[in-house]
């Protein structure tokens, strides 16, 4: 499967590769590195393999129908940086069973939407 967005993310069977397609999809590879690199250890973001250029290769989890106020509450109080105003944190899409699994937005990123 293949979908597009800031960056075109070929899912695979066991990972998911994030390629940017332009210069916001490139500073939220950045980013998941860093805030992957910063708190893995919470348990709350999906596994970062790698990244490279921009160029994000992740595990591959199955994602949520329905996304809680509570994880939510939970992920933006254990990482300030996703307190944001203009973050999509109730999309299913971004979420496994309590993990977040798209986490390369910041302040400067979703100002650029």
């Amino acid at each position: 499967m293949i979908k597009f967005s800031t960056r075109v993310v070929f899912i695979l069977p066991k990972i998911i590769i994030k390629f940017p397609i332009d210069k916001r999809g490139y500073l939220q590879g950045k980013n998941e590195l860093r805030l992957y690199k910063k708190y893995k250890h919470t348990n709350l973001l999906g596994q970062l393999l790698f990244e490279i250029g921009g160029i994000v290769v992740m595990k591959k989890y199955n994602v949520v129908n329905k996304v809680s106020q509570k994880d939510v509450i939970k992920i933006k109080t254990a990482i300030p940086e996703l307190n944001i105003e203009n973050c999509d944190l109730y999309n299913p899409n971004n979420w496994s069973k309590g993990i977040l699994i798209d986490y390369g937005i910041n302040e400067e990123v979703s100002q650029m939407y």
